[in-house]
């Protein structure tokens, strides 16, 4: 079984084809570019796979997630609740490297 963990792209570096990307931990760490260099930008939410990214994520997929964690852990609420706040602060993060505020 493969999983690929949500980040979010802080910088990238096309000519090298890296990107340095936070997991939601605060610990910037640099993967392989392995998609479309127009879906890696900064603000963007990733998948990684063994330091690859191999597909974006859009809010909505992660709220569908976080809601279908929820579900699956219901009887589990302290791994349910380090989920969600896991996937709280990459959506947050994603929209603070894009600029966004108050969202």
């Amino acid at each position: 079984m493969c999983i690929g963990v949500p980040a979010v792209v802080l910088s990238a570096n096309y000519d090298k084809m890296v990107a340095t990307v936070d997991y939601g931990d605060g610990v910037p760490r640099e993967v392989v570019i392995g998609i479309s260099t127009e879906r890696v930008k900064p603000g963007a939410i990733v998948i990684v796979h063994a330091g690859v990214i191999v597909s974006e994520m859009g809010e909505e997929e992660i709220i569908e997630q976080v809601e279908f964690f929820k579900q699956l852990l219901s009887d589990e609420l302290e791994a349910s609740s380090y989920l969600y706040r896991r996937y709280e602060a990459l959506l947050e993060l994603s929209r603070k490297v894009r600029g966004e505020r108050g969202v």
